[in-house]
């Protein structure tokens, strides 16, 4: 049941819903928005991201390699290791022009050119990612306008020719992997899963940014696979509006969402599969890229207003599965895999692409930097001792990437999903 509110709110919730329906940024419609990080928790944020960044950088070899995963004895994604090491790093303030940076992108393009018949989809995503984040010219100072003004340059991010080609390539490559139904694998052994996909999608969206060509087509065949894996029904769950600074503004509760996750395997209904807040992250975060590519610069042709109408609800309902299942401390539910740091990067980007500051009550940022801040080990690290499924050894160079990215709110927003109007049925 909804909270009573007083009468004396009713103008505010008017135009609240009257922002939201335009489909203004979350930001803009809470402007009473609240950050719980204290001065305390910004000082050991602060101090944990200057040691992890030392301590990774320390694990970086002489050829400019990260080492890789350990899968049954046999290691693997030294690309994809390499290239999340290397997106950490750059997102802790390291500069472009450094050395061992120099160093970790030849090494990677070394071996990618070893592995160009094996590419994977994990690999070839993430490796996008590091090539474009190092040539992205930095926001300067428009003297004129008096605040911080896109970059001038020939390629929308700076790439040179060279570098330029090699994005597309990987584009190409993963663009072409798409399986029939829409989803990615590793890229061998279908069936699809989400994590490939979600890693594909943000390969593909930091491509097409940097000016890669990538069919449309290629983001709606994926949108309307990945609404048909959340769960077809979920617990209602009331939405939780946050109230102002002023005295006796409080937050309230209203409407009913329906708390809805995704699995690994992407079941059509969610059925039959785990469902956990990784996948639900996961979910969230490909349906906001796909969107987003589907209505920039000017909208596909297909991609309908009931269609959008119905990622606006998956995205909502996500959120709602996030918060009824709400940790920080662990990748939920109690019984999901690990992947626990995986969870926490992923939590960052799909509240930076939904535009999201709070998932209910929760200030999702500072629970999990508390979190995150606690468990950092002397020397710098992060160590679960559990990166994934049990077959795949533990990593503290994975982890550490993990946790810097989550600490440096490193994902680069897209124009957030705009929240569902409120409804009151019950």
């Amino acid at each position: 049941m909804p909270t009573v509110r007083p009468r004396s709110r009713a103008l505010a919730r008017a135009v609240l819903l009257t922002i939201l329906a335009l489909g203004a940024p979350l930001d803009a419609a809470r402007s009473s928005a609240r950050a719980d990080v204290t001065p305390e928790l910004q000082k050991g944020i602060n101090a944990a991201i200057e040691k992890g960044t030392k301590w990774l950088k320390s694990q970086r070899s002489g050829d400019g390699m990260f080492g890789g995963l350990f899968l049954n004895n046999v290691e693997r994604h030294q690309i994809g290791l390499g290239s999340l090491c290397g997106l950490a790093l750059l997102a802790t303030g390291e500069l472009k022009n450094d050395p061992g940076m120099l160093q970790t992108l030849a090494a990677l393009k070394k071996q990618d050119a070893l592995e160009i018949n094996t590419r994977t989809t994990y690999g070839s995503a993430c490796l996008i990612m590091f090539i474009t984040e190092m040539f992205r010219p930095e926001m300067k100072p428009d003297k004129d306008a008096g605040h911080y003004a896109k970059p001038k340059a020939k390629e929308p991010c700076g790439l040179p020719k060279e570098m330029a080609e090699w994005v597309q390539e990987l584009a190409t490559f993963l663009a072409e992997k798409q399986l029939d139904d829409g989803l990615w694998r590793y890229p061998y052994s279908p069936p699809g899963d989400l994590s490939n996909t979600q890693y594909a999608l943000l390969g593909l969206r930091a491509a097409r940014d940097c000016g890669a060509r990538i069919p449309a087509s290629v983001f709606l065949k994926v949108l309307e696979r990945v609404l048909a894996a959340q769960m077809t029904d979920g617990l209602k769950h009331a939405r939780v509006i946050a109230g102002g600074n002023k005295p006796g503004e409080r937050d309230y509760s209203v409407g009913n969402d329906k708390a809805r996750g995704f699995g690994y395997l992407a079941a059509p209904g969610g059925v039959g599969d785990i469902i956990t807040g990784a996948m639900t992250t996961a979910g969230i975060a490909t349906l906001a890229i796909c969107r987003d590519a589907l209505l920039k610069p000017e909208r596909f042709s297909t991609y309908t207003d009931e269609l959008d109408r119905k990622v606006q609800t998956a995205v909502q309902d996500g959120f709602a599965w996030l918060d009824l299942n709400w940790a920080v401390d662990r990748n939920p539910p109690a019984s999901a895999p690990a992947w626990h740091h995986y969870y926490l990067y992923g939590l960052e980007r799909a509240c930076v692409f939904g535009g999201r500051d709070r998932i209910g009550k929760h200030d999702w940022y500072a629970e999990g930097a508390a979190v995150l801040v606690a468990k950092q080990q002397a020397n710098g690290k992060w160590s679960t001792g559990a990166i994934g499924a049990k077959e795949l050894d533990p990593s503290d160079i994975c982890d550490t990437a993990f946790a810097l990215l989550f600490l440096k709110r490193a994902t680069r927003p897209l124009s957030p999903v705009p929240v569902p109007v409120v409804t009151t049925g019950g």
